[in-house]
């Protein structure tokens, strides 16, 4: 073969290749172009699937029955006799308090106020015998009657006031009848059977009374009934409407991963409260059975288990936007490829800003349909009408710009 032939099928072979790598590239950029654009937001679809309930929540154990303990006098705390974890019963000593100079002072006014008014009433009773019988024969006069009569009547209304003030301050558990040489201190007494759950305080501590009308007074113990615990736990305002007063309750315990206990929604308060910021029903849940696992104040988690219905129409939660009162969805077109990048073109030739957001872009995207929802758990929500099995919808506000959903999100 001559040399200027294989120079020309040389040259033949390098055209060859220079217009099929051209082809490729063609080729590729036309696919390119056909590529559907890709949706501005995540989607998600609507399918069949089951609708369960559920409000989950995290709560603490506690004594059904729970009561702090104050002193009837202030003073010092002379003597402890109870601590924690004591079993105790109904009026058992759980502590001894010696008062203060004001307490002890004020206590020795009310028990020598008992005997002054006695004297008093005596003396009185006395003189109104002696004129009551002169006034019977005669000898006195009217005036001079009434005004001893009077002065009796005084005296025996003093008396009892004060005797009235002397059992009440004796009922309070101060043994204000002991002299001063045998005088022990006020007792500190267990107002019901059950468990000591906490002692407060130790010997030599000033206390303050509980009766006191200034302030509320110091808590020595708590004592509780521990053989009926219950659960409490608030239940956020918006899920407050997925659960009624007797349904039925599952509950766990993060010492005890593995024992459940059943229980039933015994109550719920009738008032909102806050929560650092957070609105919250307080609910309390009876248990089943007791065990030997709940001790007052674990960290139990409770399920509220509510309706269910099996096999119906879905999306997720997310895609369901409130506007106007009326829940719609975004529901995603079937994009032409082809018309998409000729809008494109035909905007880029009006001469607007490439990088200016087009608030109606997402039309071009997304069709908005009003639909009719039915019962909703914590990721789905069922749909009785306005899309189908498949559909496609958007997880986030298609018609909200990129920095007002970067607001949202923050």
């Amino acid at each position: 073969m001559s040399a200027k032939r294989k120079r020309r099928i040389t040259i033949l072979t390098v055209i060859a290749l220079v217009l099929a790598i051209g082809g490729t590239v063609a080729i590729r950029a036309n696919g390119k172009d056909k590529k559907p654009p890709e949706s501005p937001v995540k989607t998600g679809k609507a399918e069949i699937a089951d609708v369960q309930v559920k409000v989950t929540e995290v709560g603490t154990v506690e004594p059904e029955v729970k009561v702090e303990v104050k002193s009837a006098i202030s003073g010092k705390v002379i003597e402890i006799v109870h601590r924690d974890g004591d079993v105790v019963k109904r009026g058992t000593v759980l502590a001894r308090v010696e008062p203060d100079l004001n307490q002890a002072q004020s206590l020795a006014d009310t028990k020598n106020s008992v005997a002054s008014a006695s004297i008093r009433f005596q003396d009185a009773k006395k003189k109104f015998d002696e004129n009551n019988k002169l006034f019977s024969e005669g000898l006195l006069a009217s005036s001079q009657h009434r005004d001893v009569e009077t002065e009796y009547l005084e005296a025996r209304q003093e008396l009892d006031k004060t005797r009235e003030k002397y059992v009440l301050v004796e009922k309070s558990g101060i043994p204000i009848g002991q002299s001063a040489a045998d005088f022990r201190g006020s007792n500190v007494v267990a107002p019901m059977d059950g468990v000591v759950l906490t002692k407060n305080v130790e010997i030599g501590e000033s206390i303050t009374s509980g009766v006191s009308s200034f302030n509320a007074g110091t808590v020595l113990f708590t004592v509780a009934d521990v053989s009926r615990m219950i659960v409490k736990a608030g239940v956020n305002e918006v899920d407050i409407g997925k659960i009624h007063v007797a349904m039925p309750v599952k509950v766990t315990l993060d010492a005890y991963p593995k024992v459940l206990f059943n229980g039933k929604i015994d109550r719920i308060a009738p008032a909102v409260r806050l929560d650092d910021k957070v609105r919250v029903f307080d609910v309390e849940i009876r248990l089943d059975a007791q065990g030997r696992e709940l001790r007052s104040g674990m960290t139990a988690n409770i399920e509220v288990i509510g309706e269910r219905i099996n096999k119906v129409l879905t999306v997720p939660v997310e895609a369901v936007f409130k506007r106007d009162d009326q829940e719609i969805v975004y529901v995603k077109k079937a994009i032409d490829p082809k018309a998409f990048a000729e809008a494109a073109k035909k905007k880029e030739k009006s001469g607007d800003d490439p990088k200016k957001e087009d608030k109606d872009a997402w039309k071009q995207f997304f069709d908005k349909r009003v639909v009719t929802t039915g019962l909703a758990d914590n990721g789905k929500v069922q749909i009785l009408t306005g899309i189908k099995v498949g559909e496609e919808v958007a997880l986030e506000d298609p018609t909200l710009s990129k920095k007002d959903q970067e607001e949202d999100d923050d």
